[in-house]
């Protein structure tokens, strides 16, 4: 058997949302121009989707996925499927859960919620994806040992797959390798960042901190991740452009050298 093919590299627009929120199309200029091959986008800051659509067509940008809210979702799932199609990608992607959510109850109500809209999201050919951060992890009482992650794990993984996120993995105090081997299989997408050191857990360009990506690189490429999304939240060295093309250089080489 051959070494495992390199799946595209994207990049998470939150990561640049300063320059995204005041011109999305020049942002995606500057994406195509490092040399991304996607986007997974977080709000289209009232463009209408053909129009970011052209935009990607004309850079030759795909859209891997779009980070999209469950009460956005919940209230009008049309609209949703519609721009997610129109932008060219088949996974949408709940980014986060307030704090409503966060106890047994409220893990058990949004997993509830997530499934009635990955059925009908499945019904017009798109998945449905929960990007984790820290928090699901915490257990959900002095007396559990349960905890919010596990809840969303046990839901069917043909309906619920997992945007498994490296660092906030290591935030949380989870290996991001092992918990990537267990659930490779429903994680179409992979959110790539690095962690400064462990004591401030700042974040920084990838491949000049403490996460080790060789072994993850390649655990995701052999269990058939899609995507490795670049995603910086804060903590620029310089701007978030310039971190996200440092990014990306430290990301093919680390490619290169892995999975060569």
């Amino acid at each position: 058997m051959g070494p495992a093919a390199t799946p595209p590299i994207a990049l998470q627009l939150f990561t640049i949302r300063d320059q995204t929120e005041i011109d999305l199309p020049a942002a995606l200029e500057q994406v195509a121009a490092m040399g991304y091959q996607g986007v997974e986008f977080a709000g289209l800051f009232d463009h209408p989707p053909r129009e970011i659509r052209a935009v990607l067509d004309r850079l030759g940008l795909r859209a891997c996925g779009s980070h999209t809210s469950l009460p956005r979702l919940n209230a009008d799932i049309e609209e949703c499927i519609d721009e997610v199609q129109t932008l060219g990608a088949d996974l949408v992607v709940v980014p986060y859960l307030t704090e409503e959510y966060r106890t047994e109850a409220g893990y058990a109500q949004a997993v509830r919620e997530m499934l009635a809209v990955a059925e009908t999201l499945r019904g017009r050919g798109l998945r449905l994806a929960y990007h984790h951060h820290a928090f699901e992890f915490q257990t959900l009482g002095a007396d559990s040992a349960r905890r919010g992650i596990d809840i969303l794990i046990d839901a069917p993984a043909d309906l619920i797959l997992l945007e498994i996120d490296v660092y906030w993995c290591r935030h949380a105090g989870t290996d991001p390798l092992k918990f990537l081997a267990r659930h490779v299989q429903r994680t179409p997408l992979l959110h790539l960042k690095d962690m400064r050191e462990a004591r401030s857990r700042k974040f920084t360009e990838i491949g000049s901190g403490i996460i080790r990506f060789g072994p993850i690189l390649k655990a995701a490429a052999e269990g058939g991740v899609e995507w490795f999304i670049v995603e910086q939240d804060g903590d620029f060295n310089g701007s978030s452009l310039e971190s996200s093309r440092r990014s990306l250089e430290a990301l093919r080489k680390l490619c290169m050298e892995v999975l060569k």
